[in-house]
């Protein structure tokens, strides 16, 4: 591949391009399909694919195809040509430089035995424990993708990643009703023997064959929330958001001049985490990430624009990987819930699209009440309302605890403050 990719770059700065970047990348997946609580399918499927950047004029052009033909590799490169011209000019364009590395990480080759063996135990998992659970889709499978990124600034980057992805999503129905619909996933280096053992999945089907009887929560009030990792990564997501060229860019993060500043509470330091399972060594753009803090003990670190962000605002480009880790507190989750006089217990977290300053009204979904410390009925048509930048001010404590979903690594969070309805 890395001869193949150094040929087009070649071919891209012959028909007059100033710079590029060229990625081909090839996958092989090995997956298993459950649907309905039976397995429904095991196959074999492998891709390629060539993505082209290139810019001429301080204008930018980009391609992606699914075939390394020679003539549809030819066309491409006549395609971007003739486009390129009515592209806008941006002097922020421009290609990664003298990035250098070979990486292979994860699982290089398929056990197709030990795939089956995890749907087996998840399979005899839910007919023995959670019968009224009912997986209505889940797959399972093992992807090797391997790389090359090169550019015309003496980038050259090749990998070769394995991973194990698990996706599981249902919800249960017994003689009282039928449970909203639930989902978890992750990624995994290898498959447990146990595949309920990981990506709280156990936890899942637990608290779903208790959801077919809700209830709404009552009267307004004001309480606290304890979000499980799955309703953090939504409240993480967010705050990604504001930090990345969206937001930037467009002038409306509400962290757009916070670097340096205390953003949330003390307790709080979130990192990148290149080292997770399934993990790419280095980005699209084409830049080695290596381990970055993002938020120090409640004080924002640094931005995450991307290369392009960087040099359109002038501030710092700091790669990162699309997750991140939590670091651990000292609260185990039962003593957090214990802690909490009323609120909720919330599995999902459904904020829509908060307004520019971070206020937000959504449906917890997946939820349960808390009073006096007890976790009590299932809820339903039971909406919060808040400001996300506020939430991670008043995280009140963070759980011992820690799931690992591979990309991410994420806590239990109490927070206080929210209103009810």
């Amino acid at each position: 591949m890395l001869t193949q990719a150094k040929t087009i770059l070649s071919a891209l700065t012959r028909a007059g391009f100033d710079d590029a970047r060229v990625t081909i990348t090839e996958t092989d997946v090995n997956e298993l399909n459950i649907a309905h609580n039976h397995v429904s399918l095991m196959r074999t499927t492998q891709g390629q694919s060539l993505a082209v950047m290139a810019i001429q004029d301080c204008r930018r052009v980009t391609a992606s195809v699914s075939s390394l033909d020679d003539s549809v590799i030819e066309q491409v490169i006549a395609d971007l040509k003739r486009d390129v011209t009515t592209s806008p000019q941006d002097e922020a364009y421009a290609v990664a430089p003298n990035q250098m590395g070979s990486f292979e990480k994860g699982p290089q080759s398929v056990d197709r035995e030990a795939i089956a063996s995890s749907a087996k135990s998840l399979l005899e998992a839910r007919a023995e424990q959670y019968p009224t659970f009912q997986i209505e889709e889940c797959s399972i499978k093992h992807t090797l993708e391997r790389t090359t990124l090169v550019t015309t600034l003496d980038t050259e980057l090749t990998s070769s990643v394995g991973k194990h992805e698990v996706v599981i999503m249902g919800s249960s129905k017994d003689d009282h009703g039928s449970s909203s619909f639930t989902y978890t996933y992750g990624v995994l280096d290898a498959l447990p023997e146990r595949l309920t053992d990981v990506l709280d999945i156990d936890q899942m089907m637990a608290n779903s064959v208790q959801e077919t009887q809700t209830e709404m929560a009552g009267d307004k009030f004001t309480g606290d929330v304890v979000l499980t990792p799955m309703a953090v990564m939504d409240l993480i997501g967010w705050l990604t958001g504001q930090l990345g060229d969206g937001a930037l860019i467009s002038q409306t993060s509400v962290y757009q001049n916070a670097v340096g500043e205390v953003i949330s509470a003390p307790s709080l330091s979130i990192r990148n985490h290149p080292q997770g399972a399934g993990q790419a060594p280095f980005n699209s753009e084409g830049f080695i990430i290596d381990p970055v803090t993002l938020i120090d003990s409640g004080r924002l670190i640094c931005q995450l624009p991307s290369y392009y962000g960087s040099r359109k605002l002038g501030i710092a480009h700091t790669p990162v990987t699309d997750g991140c880790s939590i670091d651990a507190g000292d609260v185990s989750r039962a003593d957090m819930q214990r802690s909490v006089q009323r609120g909720a217990l919330v599995g999902r977290l459904s904020m829509g699209s908060p307004a520019p300053n971070g206020d937000f009204s959504g449906v917890i979904k997946n939820s349960f009440l808390l009073e006096n410390g007890e976790r009590t009925k299932a809820l339903s048509e039971t909406m919060i309302t808040g400001n996300v930048a506020q939430m991670l001010k008043d995280i009140e404590a963070i759980s011992s605890e820690v799931s690992d979903f591979g990309g991410y690594r994420l806590p239990w969070l109490k927070i206080g403050g929210l209103r009810f309805s």
